[in-house]
């Protein structure tokens, strides 16, 4: 798994970069699957990221159940269905053949389309981002990581 910016401590782990593709499904990358240890078929929470940046993260469920996202998750009655709890966008879905299907309603609540391109990243140990690649740009940018710009073209994409 590739450092956008080998040697600087606490350099965010990078996975690839992940398309939203036209069947409304985002590939996880397959160190991404193995470092947050998912399965095909196994159930996964998915919330937004920061507001105003749109995308999302993706949390192994058997992990979240054991956190604060417990609360939440009892708050999920169905698969697939969008909940907000405190104005923020939840679902449960089942990953199948590596990717996550998302419905319109998600896409929206996390101001996501169809062809985004999303930095797949490493958020916590539970969770890990799809967040815009181009977020991503202006945030090195703005921090001089010139080389973690540049870096992002090196990125296998799913």
């Amino acid at each position: 798994m590739p450092s956008l910016s080998p040697g600087t401590p606490g350099a965010k782990e990078a996975y690839g970069i992940a398309i939203l593709r036209n069947d409304y499904s985002i590939c996880i990358p397959s160190k991404a699957l193995e470092r947050y240890n998912i399965t095909n078929n196994d159930l996964v929470l998915l919330t937004s990221t920061r507001k105003g940046e749109g995308g999302l993260a993706v949390l192994n469920y058997n992990y979240a159940k054991q956190t604060v996202f417990s609360q939440i998750i009892q708050q999920i009655n169905d698969i697939d269905l969008l909940v907000y709890i405190k104005s923020r966008p939840y679902a449960l879905t089942k990953v199948l053949q590596n990717r996550v299907f998302l419905n319109n309603d998600f896409m929206e609540a996390c101001n996501l389309k169809i062809g985004d391109k999303l930095l797949v990243i490493k958020s916590t140990t539970i969770a890990m981002s799809f967040s815009p690649v181009e977020i991503w740009k202006i945030k090195f940018l703005k921090r001089g990581f010139t080389e973690a710009v540049k870096n992002l073209e090196k990125l296998d994409i799913f």
